[in-house]
């Protein structure tokens, strides 16, 4: 009820508005709002006056309240509106398009193109602007295109330059932020604090977790450098890594003037770098200096230098640097000094990366419970569908993913569920949209694509590398994933049955690396657990509300479709008409032919009536040898011409005996429709039984409509 009066308020607040403006225009368009009309105190014009300013006000109160959560187009849009019409207002009152106020209109159009969020309210803003000119100087053409030229300039202006401005100051502001995310999340690569390749959405999030972490790093490692430099007198001390092959300058004290921010190369350091070894240098004054220096302008005098590698496994990791001037050597303590430094800068690392490592394991272990949870409240197919898709995207993007389910009887394989995600994408769009469209509901048979041999070898494909030519064949010769860069294709196993595949297709290579692939080989295992449970729901929830028989809605579930459908045409006023029919002599059947050819009369005749139904319709055995079918959106008269066809189509039968003679059976029918017969479901099932009574009394194989005057007889 809260939602209802929500909506209902929402609607009645748009409804308001549009009453309040269509009145401030009608009122201008007919002169009520004119200056002689304002000097005679005209009273409609005051309350009307009164009323917009109340509407005005409260919309602009809206907008500038701090519990406003979220402006949509729409507020915008009639804000902008009440604004126009309350300065035309103002314009009309004052002497129309010669008033002294008309500049207003410039200035307006002016702040409003600014402010604009939706381009279309723009322009619809701009419209209604031209209309109300027309509106005010009806009588003055040439001066509304007078206007209408200045209103043209000041909007063009706005638009092109104010516009061409913003835009290239979000374009630059774009420019620093992708910049700066792309510096952390090299950092974070550097340290092993991430992956080196994950998803889009796990990077940012494994990229959040390194952040703090990043940050750690240098805030430990500036203070380390700034003891050893002042505990040793230095000039000045640095942090260089080894990234992609390549030093990096990570972190350095020193005076800012002379410190650069990229290196050029390794310089004195080269030695190092190929055998990492500590490197004590003196009497650097005809030698270059070390590469963290700048060289434009002259750079320090540095006269001797004390590198110490950083070395994990054999392997150089980076090298802490620390160097004087004044022909001051270091010695052997001092040199033992700074390896301690050195040695406590990487241990600094390593525990961040551990606190990173511990952080991500967190991470990883939330997204399982949050996959586990999605999964396990999952009931229906299209539930868990969904549910498995949602469960994947919080582990590994894709831009395809595709759940097939496997016959192993017929061995075919049936593609169950499709989502493309990819289809956004502004280079590879229409192709994933189009495959995805190929796949929805294919079927095909077993063959030599990656999901039959994963379904056979009951292990993920590819086998070795995510990586696949575009010519592989992953479902059918017809739908190869031609801009697949990374491909995987996992099994779906509950104990020693098969139940399908999931397959996880991106544009973008390396997507599925190991440790991704084996989370989502936990997670189809969820899947699979998940998928046989909601299919055992489905018989058992089909086994409730169908009959064993004749496979057609159970007399339970009858009565509950009739409520619903009951219950939507008393809401809409539609009609619906309900058939109540049986066999006739049916028990003269089963007394001659025994009752297993009565049970197979029975589902002769079931399969008439559902082959006839529409999908709207509801055909189900009332009680032994009745049925009976309810018809939505369909009167009396409709219901009688379908009735009289089914009624022909089971004479048409031929029934066969176990004997091998042959015979027909027939049925007869009543019709009874809502609401014009009545309007209670349980009298209009009465009324369709009364009318089948007439049927068998008047002779079978007929169809009869219940009418008043039928009752009567009865």
């Amino acid at each position: 009820m809260t939602h209802l009066r929500t909506v209902s308020d929402l609607l009645w607040r748009t409804r308001w508005a549009l009453v309040v403006l269509a009145s401030a225009w009608l009122l201008m368009a007919s002169g009520l709002a004119s200056t002689a009309a304002l000097a005679r105190g005209s009273l409609p014009l005051a309350l009307g006056l009164g009323v917009y300013a109340a509407t005005l006000a409260r919309a602009v109160w809206r907008e500038l309240s701090p519990r406003t959560a979220a402006r949509t187009p729409r507020a915008e849009l009639e804000l902008g509106l009440l604004i126009i019409t309350g300065v035309y207002l103002l314009v009309a009152l004052t002497g129309g398009l010669h008033s002294a106020i008309h500049p207003l209109v410039y200035a307006l159009v002016s702040f409003l193109l600014i402010i604009h969020r939706t381009r279309w309210v723009a322009l619809a803003w701009l419209a209604s602007i031209a209309a109300l000119e027309l509106i005010v100087g009806a009588n003055d053409g040439t001066l509304v295109v007078y206007h209408l030229g200045f209103i043209g300039f000041f909007a063009a202006g706005n638009l092109l330059i104010l516009g061409g401005l913003v835009a290239r100051l979000r374009g630059e502001h774009e420019h620093r932020v992708t910049g700066e995310l792309a510096r952390m999340r090299q950092e974070a690569r550097d340290f092993r604090l991430i992956a080196g390749s994950s998803g889009r959405s796990r990077e940012v999030d494994e990229l959040q977790l390194a952040q703090g972490a990043v940050h750690g790093i240098h805030e430990q490692v500036a203070f380390n450098l700034g003891l050893l430099r002042d505990a040793l007198g230095l000039h000045g001390a640095a942090l260089l890594w080894l990234s992609e092959d390549a030093l990096v300058l990570k972190q350095a004290v020193g005076p800012a003037d002379e410190l650069c921010e990229t290196l050029s190369g390794p310089g004195v350091l080269a030695g190092i770098c190929r055998d990492p070894h500590p490197l004590t240098l003196k009497n650097m004054t005809e030698r270059r200096l070390p590469p963290y220096y700048r060289e434009d302008r002259g750079g320090p005098v540095v006269t001797d230098l004390c590198a110490v590698p950083l070395l994990r496994k054999g392997q150089l990791l980076g090298i802490v640097c620390a160097d004087r001037t004044g022909d001051r050597p270091f010695t052997s303590d001092e040199q033992a000094r700074v390896a301690a430094a050195a040695q406590l800068v990487q241990r600094i690392v390593e525990q961040e990366r551990v606190f990173s490592a511990i952080e991500r394991g967190k991470y990883e272990q939330e997204q399982f419970y949050r996959a586990s949870e999605l999964l396990s409240g999952a009931l229906g197919l299209d539930e868990v569908y969904s549910k498995s898709f949602r469960a994947i995207r919080a582990i590994a993007d894709y831009d395809l993913a595709v759940i097939t389910g496997f016959d192993p009887d017929a061995l075919t394989h049936r593609v169950l569920a499709v989502d493309a995600p990819g289809q956004a994408d502004r280079e590879y769009g229409g192709d994933w949209r189009g495959l995805s469209e190929q796949l929805t509901d294919l079927v095909f048979e077993d063959g030599a694509g990656l999901v039959a041999m994963a379904v056979k070898n009951r292990h993920h494909m590819p086998a070795g590398d995510e990586r696949v030519e575009p010519e592989t064949v992953v479902f059918t010769l017809h739908t190869r994933m031609r801009h697949a860069h990374s491909l995987l294709v996992l099994p779906l196993v509950r104990g020693d049955q098969v139940l399908g595949t999931i397959c996880l297709a991106s544009a973008r290579e390396r997507r599925f690396p190991r440790p991704i692939r084996e989370m989502l080989r936990v997670i189809s295992h969820q899947v699979s657990v998940s998928l046989q449970n909601a299919r055992m729901y489905r018989a058992m929830e089909e086994r409730a509300t169908t009959d064993g028989l004749t496979g057609l809605t159970n007399h339970r579930a009858f009565r509950e479709r009739l409520a619903q459908i009951h219950a939507l045409a008393e809401r809409t006023g539609q009609k619906f008409a309900l058939i109540l029919t049986d066999i006739d002599h049916f028990k003269k059947v089963n007394d001659t032919h025994g009752h297993p050819v009565g049970d197979a009369v029975l589902k002769r005749v079931a399969a008439v009536f559902a082959g006839r139904a529409r999908k709207v319709d509801v055909v189900a055995r009332y009680g032994g040898e009745e049925f009976v079918l309810v018809l939505p959106d369909t009167d009396g008269e409709g219901a009688l011409l379908f009735a009289n066809k089914l009624r022909e189509e089971v004479a048409a039968q031929t029934m066969t005996a176990a004997d091998g003679t042959t015979f027909q059976v027939t049925i007869s029918m009543g019709v009874a429709e809502f609401p014009h017969d009545c309007r209670d479901p349980s009298e209009l099932i009465e009324r369709a039984d009364q009318a089948l009574y007439r049927c068998k009394h008047g002779g079978r194989n007929c169809v009869t409509r219940w009418s008043r005057s039928l009752a009567a007889a009865s």
